[in-house]
């Protein structure tokens, strides 16, 4: 198989699961599955998620090198020099079951919900709930969380400005509570405690939030900056 879409498709089809089926077991949307098998894209962060549930090894579903999900197990000769008996032997490059990494692992930090961003201080920082620590290249303070964005409010519909994407993942550090005017934050507003994620607008002594989207209005009640934005990571797909 020449591609990434044949050998996709066929190990789906393998696998007996609908491009639906794959969407919820895998959680990569059927969109992007679709597009896979088309051939429209070539390489994406969702292979990995697919082959864990097609049960596939994700190098021969990105190349094509290695047994396919059909083919037999392969048996490895015993290593003399370790004493080694023969054994089902198969390289699987598949991501660790979630929290990748450690909690506390140096650089990393918690991926949280949004209700947790909330309660971040009363509740003492239990970063031990989060869904899963990662990795954070963006100088921060042990007090940085992460954040999946919700809704369209962060979108740009101009190509000059950052867009953020709903399931995009944004890095949050709470020791940065006087932004820049211009610099994305995380509020909460003060009436109601409901958590939003804005650009930080300042001018003669008036505060408001800012979405990118138009098609959403500024917030000119009153809040307060929970943490500012140092980066983010967003799918190619």
């Amino acid at each position: 198989m020449e591609t990434i879409a044949t050998r996709a498709k066929a190990a789906r089809k393998h696998a007996k699961l609908t491009q639906r089926q794959a969407e919820a077991a895998s959680g990569v949307k059927q969109s992007s599955i679709s597009k896979i098998e088309r051939g429209d894209t070539t390489r994406t962060m969702g292979l990995l998620a697919l082959a864990r549930i097609y049960g596939a090894d994700p190098h021969w579903l990105d190349t094509g090198d290695g047994p396919a999900p059909w083919d037999p197990v392969q048996i490895r000769p015993a290593q003399n020099s370790a004493n080694e008996p023969a054994a089902v032997y198969r390289v699987v490059r598949v991501p660790p079951e979630v929290p990748c990494f450690a909690p506390g692992t140096p650089d990393t930090v918690p991926l949280i919900s949004w209700p947790q961003a909330a309660n971040w201080d009363k509740a003492g920082k239990q970063a031990a709930d989060a869904a899963r620590w990662i990795p954070c290249i963006a100088h921060h303070s042990p007090e940085t969380y992460a954040l999946r964005v919700r809704g369209d409010s962060m979108i740009s519909s101009s190509g000059e400005l950052k867009n953020y994407p709903e399931e995009s993942i944004i890095f949050i550090d709470t020791q940065l509570r006087k932004p820049e005017d211009g610099e994305r934050v995380i509020a909460q507003l003060e009436d109601g405690d409901d958590i939003t994620f804005k650009t930080y607008k300042e001018d003669d002594g008036r505060r408001w939030l800012l979405p990118l989207n138009p098609k959403h209005e500024p917030i000119r009640a009153a809040f307060t900056v929970l943490g500012t934005v140092i980066g983010k990571w967003e799918d190619e797909d």
